[in-house]
């Protein structure tokens, strides 16, 4: 992702999209009530056909949509500048957002903390994990959006010696196959495959005879398939490879949060009423947020006024994809959590 800030005084950015990530950026720094101006397509009547027409157009933003792992952003709001030859303005329009797009953002209301904070998560993120044994093979794309099991397969292998090695060989090349084109697709460097045994070291030479350019890890799991990939999450080897993502900030936060539970109540918080009363007096030292609460329309103003005041007093925000196990931890407690700066008795 590239911003360039065209006034910082008014909070006017321009920014270009550059991968998927970016895409989930992007839907975090848009709010409700900005004014987001891009290249996009209109319905158009000419004559008595309608066409769709490249235009310019200004839109009021009355709310995003981004499903995880797509590639395109949709903004929907009301056309402020446009054409006035296609009567354009005052309609309701959706820009799509893709990658390459190039768009200019006018912030309602503007926090260049808050826009940093963000950033500090723009680094690219592509991580392929592979869990796999005799029984079940499960192969997983990291970004910083989450985590997205892209190919998952139950395997037989026969219980006796006899064909025991061919099915299994059958069964390294197909694998070895497999990630070698996903990590094509994807453009991913790193690999790292788990297993008991040595069924990973196996499908580690196959994949660096196809590709000798990919870097492959290797590390010990109890099981194949997706409780291999969960394995394989907590794992230092993964840990140092996502050091900067907001997965692994996250998780730091909420094992601060599980500690202090227990031995110093008054030091935490949870749920977004509390943490509303505590960012207003500045109490929020670290706060943890999942994405769907951000990007909720109705409740955005709200949030907004929370993320200021906690960066504002140099607070620290990690925002977490929703559809990640620790993001399903948030939700259930009530989608934010907070460490804070000092004790504040509550009734």
């Amino acid at each position: 992702m590239r911003i360039d800030i065209l006034d910082d005084k008014h909070g006017v950015l321009r920014v270009r999209i550059d991968s998927e990530d970016d895409l989930w950026l992007l839907s975090l720094m848009i709010s409700r009530g900005d004014i987001v101006k891009a290249v996009t397509l209109r319905d158009v009547s000419i004559g008595d056909e309608k066409r769709k027409i490249p235009m310019v157009l200004s839109i009021e933003v009355i709310r995003t949509e981004f499903q995880a792992f797509t590639n395109r952003l949709r903004v929907h709001g009301i056309v402020v500048e446009g054409p006035d030859r296609f009567g354009v303005k005052g309609s309701h329009h959706t820009i799509s957002i893709d990658i390459g797009s190039e768009v200019t953002i006018f912030k309602k209301v503007w926090s260049k903390d808050f826009i940093e904070s963000i950033l500090r998560f723009s680094r690219p993120i592509n991580i392929l994990l592979v869990a796999v044994d005799f029984d079940e093979y499960a192969v997983a794309l990291i970004q910083q959006q989450g985590v997205k099991i892209v190919d998952e397969r139950s395997v037989s292998l026969p219980v006796s010696d006899y064909g025991f090695d061919e099915e299994k060989n059958r069964l390294v090349e197909e694998l070895a196959k497999k990630i070698v084109d996903i990590a094509h697709r994807y453009r991913i460097s790193d690999i790292v495959i788990g297993s008991p045994g040595s069924l990973k070291d196996e499908v580690r030479r196959r994949i660096l005879e196809l590709d000798p350019d990919i870097r492959v890890y290797t590390d010990s799991v109890a099981n194949g398939g997706y409780a291999g990939i969960q394995e394989l999450l907590h794992r230092d080897v993964i840990g140092r490879m996502l050091r900067d993502t907001a997965i692994v900030k996250a998780t730091e936060i909420l094992n601060e949060f599980d500690y202090l539970l227990v031995k110093d109540i008054e030091r935490v918080a949870y749920g977004l009423n509390d943490i509303e009363m505590l960012s207003d007096i500045g109490a929020i030292e670290k706060l943890v947020i999942v994405d769907e609460i951000v990007m909720s329309g109705d409740d955005r103003e709200r949030i907004d006024k929370i993320l200021r005041g906690v960066m504002e007093r140099r607070g620290e925000v990690v925002i977490v994809p929703s559809n990640t196990p620790i993001g399903e931890r948030l939700k259930m407690l009530g989608g934010a959590v907070a460490i804070l700066r000092y004790r504040v008795p509550r009734g």
